[in-house]
This record gives C-alpha cells, structure tokens and sequence, in this order.
C-alpha cells in the first residue's frame, strides 16, 4: 500500500532542538572550550572529547572539560568561554544537510518553527541568523526564559505557549534523551535525529514515536497541516 503525504499524520507546530538538531555547533564550540582551557593554563582536549561533554547547556560543558579541576576553575572558566564563544558563534558551524529546505517547506506550506535550546537566546538567534534559517524561527526559548531546563517540560510549554499552540498540534525534533524526555512529558510527539550528540541506543531507550537519519527524512515521515 502506498501512503500519500495526506495520510501521514500530520503537525502545525515544529519544536527544534538547536545543537545536534539543526546546526552542527560541535566545531565552534570545541574551539572556544579549549582556548578557555589554554588561557586557563590548562591542556586543551581532543575535539571528539569536547565534542561528547555538548548537552546540558555550557556550565555542564565546561564542568566536564575540567573534570578535577572544576571546583578550582568553573568560576573563571563559564563566563571565560562565554567570552569567547560570543565573539565567534558561527565562524565553523554548518546546519546539517537538509535543515534549510525542510524548513523552508514546513514554512511554505503554513507550519510553525519554534527552538526549544540550552543556548542563551542572543546567541542562538545570533548563530541561526548568520546560518540562514533565523527568519523561519518564529519563537524561541533559551534557558534564561525558564526555571527548569529540559528534560524537565517548561521549555517545550514555553515555546508552544509563545507559538500559540498546544501539545497536540506539535511534534518535537532533538538529538538527546534530555530533547525526548522533555517532549514526552509536556505531551508532544517526540522525533529523535540519529546524526546528532546523542548516542542512538540512549535515544531509541526514550521510545520515540519517531527516528530519523536525516533532517530531510521529517518531511517523509509526518506532514504539515
């Protein structure tokens, strides 16, 4: 039996996670944590180590990159990258193959976007801008806009409430388990994307409604109404 595009079901909210999701921000990210360990006078970190400590926002990140150290350089270190990574959010980011003309179509045929991110919202509305897809996004929430962050709901509420929309009309895109943990319990369908930062087994563990490979496979698997 062949399925139509009429019978996929169906979505008029777009909820993004932003790091792993839409912008692969590991290259820029990576760089500014280990020019914060260098002027911190400590080693740097291979990329593919800095690369896995991404999730959880940037105190979670450096915390990880000083591992022992950290009670002796977090204060430094957090405004430090902060710092840093401002000055160049952008300068070796990409968006993953397939984000920009996925997001055009939901766009065109009527569907909100809204980024549901532990970025600080300048920042992200900085990288998304300079990547192209900014003037698609028309909500988002970072964490200084909530008391909690996901996993727990209020960031996913807190974009469907500035979207105007409700649970039921939205489907949740992200890379992490925090992305489908948050989803699943603010109510909304869950997407994971397999290339993202998060490990394909810890996704598949949080039951998804759906997975994906490619950003571009979204649009074969649900539809925009």
């Amino acid at each position: 039996m062949v399925i139509t595009v009429t019978e996929l079901p169906a979505f008029h909210c777009f909820v993004l996670d932003m790091d792993g999701t839409v912008v692969d921000t590991a290259p820029d990210i990576a760089r500014s944590a280990n020019r914060t360990l260098a002027e911190l006078g400590l080693p740097q970190l291979p990329y593919e180590t800095v690369a896995s400590y991404i999730g959880g926002g940037v105190p979670k990140l450096m915390e990880r990159c000083l591992a022992e150290r950290a009670d002796q350089y977090m204060k430094q270190a957090v405004p430090l990258f902060m710092s840093l990574y401002d000055a160049e959010p952008a300068a070796l980011s990409t968006l993953y193959p397939g984000v920009l003309d996925t997001i055009r179509t939901i766009s065109d045929r009527g569907g909100l976007i809204g980024i549901c991110t532990q970025k600080p919202e300048a920042l992200a509305h900085k990288i998304l801008d300079a990547l192209g897809v900014g003037s698609y996004v028309k909500h988002l929430v970072g964490p200084e806009s909530v008391t909690h962050r996901k996993p727990h709901p209020e960031p996913v509420v807190k974009v469907l409430t500035g979207l105007g929309s409700t649970a039921a009309d939205a489907i949740f895109v992200g890379d992490t388990a925090s992305d489908l943990q948050a989803a699943s319990a603010a109510g909304v369908v869950a997407c994971a994307v397999t290339y993202g930062y998060g490990s394909e087994q810890s996704l598949r563990a949080e039951s998804p409604t759906y997975v994906i490979d490619d950003f571009e496979d979204l649009l074969t698997s649900v539809a925009v109404r």
